[in-house]
């Protein structure tokens, strides 16, 4: 499938006029003033609310005609509408990926296409084109668990050696850095252009209406008193439940405290809780521990939350994966945990109302609120097959520039904010739950049967037997990763 946007707007003037008012050089929208220019632009930007703040951020790239040359996208068929949009429409989202698409083409005078496959038909179509040693692609956008488990194929460019790119600025997220890079050598990132690592991260969903009847305390306030923790939350989940339909067994027509789907929802509590499958260390190392006393702590106390706690309600099968989801638009749930999508879309018409919380900690002592994004996002690769890096570098640079200038903003702070959260705290923590986001090493290249997936296999088999589940599996695990680690310490730029 193949789509083609000719640019036909021009968005960079309100970015322009910002920076000339600051003092900037506007012959391009790279700002390379003084110090005082510089100055300037801070003083502004505090003036600014966040969504204009985020526009006088320079992306530090000299604008360059490419005199319509073509920048072509492979990625994810799920995802298509988060890379080309061909016209205006009136829908926010629509036209903010447009606007973001017309500014880059514009500003470089070239075209944007993409080619886009189901997740499962991507690698291979990727493997095929570097085979070729065809460039017919300078972007690869698409499922991080199926593309990490390909990093060894030797398809993907080291993302240190495309120039222009920049890790610092804050369209990339941190972990990119802190977790994801390893021998100086990086090959999946992720930026703001890949649109699903906000849209899958997971949260907390809470029903105020079933708060307020049982009187469950300030949950905004817990959080941000640091006192969210998991044993906070089996507490309250214990002191809601109700036969519904008054047969005497607790089924799925009950009113529960915690209602969830044993599958990646319960992955996520193990970053929640501050653990790490590969741990980066002080010489930048990454380290292998997923199975120490903490971990076997956790296991107990996911065991005790989803099939000892009165109040809980937890599926284990994929005919039963939705169920959760739905009891909690029947108002059967005060806890539900689920991405940020649900916001936008299941819960979009829901009328009762609701709020968001990340993830609990695992006591008060954990520095932060920690969270995943669900395996089916997108991670970004530069095809080790093209052959111009610069013009590359160039132009995903400003691409996932443009993305955190107009599309984050669009679909974090209009789609869930304003039409999918309540309230004004709530926004908030939104933030807080994605500075929290974690790009596990382990979990990106470790394979669909690694030891990210143990969580949901032990909890749908209603088991906390981690030490059985390591001796049976770490070997073959730690054998993939050694793999992993070989590749990045023996890869050279040709």
């Amino acid at each position: 499938m193949k789509r083609n946007l000719t640019a036909t707007l021009l968005l960079a003037a309100l970015l322009t006029a910002s920076l000339a008012s600051c003092g900037g050089d506007t012959t391009d929208s790279t700002v390379t003033g003084n110090a005082d220019t510089q100055a300037d632009t801070a003083a502004v930007t505090e003036e600014l609310d966040a969504l204009e703040a985020r526009k006088l951020v320079p992306d530090d790239l000299e604008t360059v005609d490419y005199g319509g040359r073509t920048f072509r996208i492979m990625g994810d068929d799920a995802c298509v509408d988060y890379y080309l949009m061909e016209e205006q429409t009136g829908d926010v989202l629509n036209d903010a990926i447009f606007n973001r698409n017309a500014a880059v083409t514009e500003r470089f005078n070239i075209v944007l296409e993409a080619d886009v496959f189901s997740e499962d038909q991507l690698i291979p179509q990727l493997r095929n084109t570097v085979m070729a040693g065809d460039d017919a692609y300078q972007l690869f956008s698409g499922h991080i668990v199926y593309a990490g488990n390909a990093v060894c194929d030797s398809l993907y460019y080291n993302w240190y050696d495309v120039p222009h790119i920049n890790f610092e600025k804050p369209w990339y997220s941190s972990s990119t850095v802190e977790d994801l890079t390893y021998d100086g050598k990086c090959f999946l990132a992720m930026g703001d252009f890949a649109l699903t690592t906000v849209a899958s991260t997971y949260c907390v969903y809470f029903n105020k209406q079933i708060a307020s009847d049982y009187d469950i305390e300030d949950l905004y306030a817990l959080v941000e008193n640091g006192a969210w923790t998991i044993e906070k939350m089996t507490e309250l989940t214990k002191s809601v439940y109700r036969d519904l339909n008054g047969n005497g067994e607790a089924d799925q027509q009950d009113l529960y405290g915690f209602t969830m789907p044993a599958w990646s929802n319960a992955n996520a509590f193990l970053w929640a809780f501050g653990e790490k499958l590969g741990k980066k260390q002080s010489d930048g190392t990454i380290l292998l521990d997923y199975y120490n006393d903490h971990v076997v702590e956790i296991y107990e106390q996911m065991y005790e939350l989803c099939w000892n706690t009165q109040g809980s309600f937890v599926t284990t099968t994929i005919d039963e994966w939705a169920i959760p989801g739905t009891m909690f638009v029947s108002n059967q749930t005060l806890f539900h945990p689920s991405v940020f999508d649900s916001a936008a879309t299941a819960l979009r018409d829901f009328e009762t109302d609701y709020g968001i919380i990340p993830y609990p900690k695992w006591d008060e002592a954990q520095e932060a609120y920690y969270t995943m994004v669900d395996g089916g996002h997108e991670g970004m690769a530069i095809p080790v097959s093209i052959s111009d890096p610069d013009f590359v570098g160039r132009i995903t640079e400003a691409l996932n520039a443009e993305s955190y200038k107009q599309t984050i903003p669009t679909y974090y702070d209009i789609v869930l904010k304003n039409k999918g959260t309540r309230d004004e705290t709530s926004i908030a923590i939104l933030d807080l739950i994605l500075a929290g986001r974690i790009f596990d090493f382990g979990y990106v290249f470790g394979n669909t049967d690694g030891a990210a997936f143990w969580m949901q296999m032990l909890m749908q088999q209603k088991s906390a037997d981690i030490a059985s589940m390591y001796e049976k599996n770490h070997k073959m695990f730690d054998k993939k990763m050694a793999k992993v680690f070989t590749f990045f310490e023996e890869y050279e730029n040709e």
